[in-house]
């Protein structure tokens, strides 16, 4: 018996609407969808202010990374002159520091925190006198090292240079106001450019 045309058309035309309600169908609940391109994040370059002044106008704010060392971490540090290379470990930080010295105290609104620092000459020469270190705080501003005399934690740390092999250690303390929080310390060799001959600990 032949089909009505209506019914042969119908039936040429149901795979077509069988495939496009496929294709249009909703994402069923709970199915994983391909994630979104994920921005790039700025690199901290990690380049200081002026020292002992905030971060620069338009500077990006130094934050702690993933990339920073901790606690117990050493960094090699390369000097000026070839050869020259401390390895440098942040032993412990105190927030806040007190001085043995009971007169001795931070300015008004502000307190001390301080870290233990040591160096030792794991080069093939002498190594000069000690370069830079800052405290970071969550704001983005830097903070230079003060002196606060020996400390309830330990002796501060002093040296002029280092032969191979000699070591120093001792405490670095840095001033911050009472609302600040360091975030991040920072030692950068004496005679190198901002970005080179350092490293960064996240506190």
């Amino acid at each position: 018996m032949r089909q009505p045309a209506s019914v042969l058309a119908a039936a040429a035309l149901l795979p077509l609407l069988l495939m496009g309600a496929t294709a249009c169908q909703s994402v069923p609940e709970g199915a994983a969808v391909a994630p979104a391109a994920v921005p790039a994040v700025p690199v901290d370059d990690g380049v200081p202010g002026a020292d002992g002044d905030p971060a620069a106008p338009g500077q990006a704010v130094v934050r702690a990374t993933a990339k920073d060392a901790r606690v117990g971490d050493s960094v090699r540090v390369p000097g000026r002159q070839v050869g020259q290379h401390l390895q440098v470990v942040l032993n412990a930080y105190v927030d806040p520091a007190v001085s043995v010295e009971k007169n001795f105290a931070p300015t008004a609104g502000k307190r001390w925190v301080a870290a233990s620092m040591s160096f030792v000459n794991v080069g093939g020469a002498s190594y000069g006198a000690l370069g830079s270190m800052w405290a970071y705080d969550g704001a983005g501003q830097r903070h230079a090292v003060v002196p606060t005399g020996e400390l309830t934690t330990g002796k501060p740390l002093v040296f002029d240079s280092l032969e191979v092999g000699e070591r120093a250690e001792g405490w670095v303390a840095f001033e911050i106001p009472e609302s600040a929080r360091v975030v991040r310390l920072q030692y950068q060799d004496a005679n190198m450019q901002a970005n080179s001959g350092g490293g960064f600990w996240a506190v």
